[in-house]
């Protein structure tokens, strides 16, 4: 402290410790050459050999570590605690690095956050970002805006607005932008790709390229690469979709084995769960279409509802078992409780009403409008309409089917 006329309250232990001190106050300097360049810098705190070395005029520092901040001359607000950490750090204000090497090549980049061994040591001029973890954001140099939490979370990112929280999240993102990823290797994989929300472990975690993806629950679309615009909400929702496209799921195990069908949508428990390259498809409700493989265009709303379908298209359930017995049937349609909940193969039937044409089975062409019209009947080409229409019959349809139960 030769050099100090006027500066007070400062404190310098160890050889040239605010040497060139003038007229600042309340700085402490311990260690070797520690703010040894400070003229009317004050409020700074340096412990280390050679930490805040370089600091001229800049105040409400602090740098503990050999070379903290060592080349910072007007920087102002700076904390490093760590070997080298923010050692570039020349002008830049309001940033943190706890760690070695943390932010260790920051040079004018304002407001970052680094915590962990080498966090942010490739950053520059990039501001606003945050870093929790060893290697967090590691390779950005310019991005700005971006969080980081957990070990190597967006380590190759280089772009903006990215959040990553667990470890190896967003790992291998280097240009994507708006990325958000909660859980341990969520979007693991992505590259480029941009507004993707994973949300869960391994969610999304082979997605490259793929864009406005949301998966929320732990293997959720883990197996996407290239598909876009795929929502999947629980437990293994879409979990082997890879380039099918705007695909919906919500529920447990929903369309998980998907693989490269399209605009298909499950709403509850193991709807779609058989789905695999089928497209245009739609089940609401526990088990809907949770047989379908390769069919399209079938509508099931209700429990269980076409529930047996595999590869028959185009049909229409709405009722709690309607069309629930239906394997490759295709063009039916059935409202109601029941309705066409015995049919397996028959096509283009309709049946409108509770328990309507109940008992058919591999009959095609008929329609029954009303509570159990055609409920018995075993045949195609019928037309009935209103309350038990054609259940004289009724009794004729019995005997045929004691018969067959007793020939069996």
């Amino acid at each position: 402290m030769d050099g100090n006329t006027t500066g007070a309250q400062n404190t310098a232990v160890g050889r040239g410790a605010l040497d060139l001190n003038t007229t600042a106050d309340n700085n402490t300097a311990i260690g070797y050459n520690t703010l040894d360049a400070n003229t009317t810098g004050a409020l700074n705190t340096a412990v280390g050999a050679s930490a805040l070395g370089g600091n001229t005029t800049a105040s409400n520092n602090t740098a503990v570590g050999a070379a903290a901040l060592v080349a910072n001359t007007t920087g102002q607000k700076n904390t490093a605690v760590g070997n080298a950490a923010l050692d570039a750090n020349t002008t830049a204000d309001g940033n943190t690095a706890v760690g070695y090497n943390a932010l260790t090549a920051n040079t004018t980049g304002a407001n970052n956050v680094g915590l962990g061994d080498r966090c942010l040591d490739s950053n520059t001029t990039g501001e606003n970002n945050t870093a929790v973890g060893q290697h967090a954001l590691g390779a950005v140099t310019t991005g700005s805006f971006n969080t980081a939490m957990g070990q190597g979370a967006l380590f190759l990112n280089t772009a903006d607005d990215n959040t990553a929280f667990g470890n190896h999240c967003l790992l291998n993102n280097t240009s994507g932008t708006a990325n958000t990823a909660v859980g341990e290797n969520a979007l693991n994989d992505n590259t480029t790709a941009n507004n993707n929300t994973a949300i869960g472990k391994s969610a999304l975690e082979l997605n490259t390229t793929g864009q406005r993806n949301t998966a929320v629950g732990s293997i959720s679309l883990d197996s996407n690469t290239t598909g876009s615009f795929n929502t999947g909400v629980g437990y293994t929702t879409l979990g082997s979709n890879t380039t099918g496209t705007e695909n919906v799921a919500f529920g447990d195990a929903s369309l998980n084995v998907n693989t490269t069908g399209n605009n298909n949508t499950g709403l509850g428990t193991s709807t779609l769960q058989s789905n695999t390259t089928a497209s245009n498809n739609t089940a609401v409700g526990y088990q809907a279409l949770t047989s379908n493989t390769t069919a399209d265009y079938n509508t099931a709303v209700g429990t269980r509802v076409l529930d047996a379908c595999t590869t028959g298209g185009s049909n229409a359930g709405v009722g709690s078992e309607c069309l629930g017995s239906v394997t490759t049937g295709s063009l039916n349609s059935a409202l109601g409780v029941s309705a066409l909940s015995g049919l397996t193969t028959g096509s283009a039937n309709v049946a409108v009403g509770l328990q309507a044409m109940q008992l058919q089975t591999t009959g095609s062409n008929n329609v029954a409008l009303g509570k159990d019209a055609l409920r018995y009947f075993i045949a195609s080409n019928n037309t009935a309409v209103g309350f038990d229409a054609l259940q004289g019959a009724k009794t004729l349809q019995l005997l045929k089917i004691l018969r067959s139960v007793i020939n069996h």
